[in-house]
């Protein structure tokens, strides 16, 4: 279960996934943060997609993608059930770990002049 603070908006398009570049079924903000080498934390948001293709495994991430496939968007009479798996999903929601040396690799590009 999350304890960061998770912010969910009513979007006309949810973002792409970014990790398949797909149709995002849902987008949300996560709350990270972690603690710098000088002992300061840093905290900020970071975006999560729902994604069909790259969730279908998750166990409480596919019955929200299923719900979409079936019902497409929240009306009146489907609000309910929407809510217990959306909330059921947003307990679980991580935010990936930082990958350091990415980030490394990244500052290095940078440096040289390759971004």
């Amino acid at each position: 279960m999350t304890d960061a603070p998770l912010e969910i908006r009513s979007v006309p398009e949810p973002s792409p996934c970014p990790r398949c570049t797909g149709k995002g079924s849902l987008s949300a903000r996560v709350s990270y943060g972690w603690t710098n080498s000088r002992g300061i934390d840093v905290r900020g948001w970071n975006h999560v997609t729902l994604c069909a293709g790259c969730d279908a495994d998750a166990p409480h991430a596919a019955p929200l993608i299923t719900w979409f496939h079936v019902h497409g968007s929240v009306v009146g009479d489907n609000c309910e059930e929407f809510v217990v798996l959306l909330t059921d999903w947003a307990e679980h929601v991580r935010v990936p770990e930082l990958d350091q040396a990415a980030l490394e690799e990244e500052i290095d590009a940078w440096r040289c002049g390759e971004l």
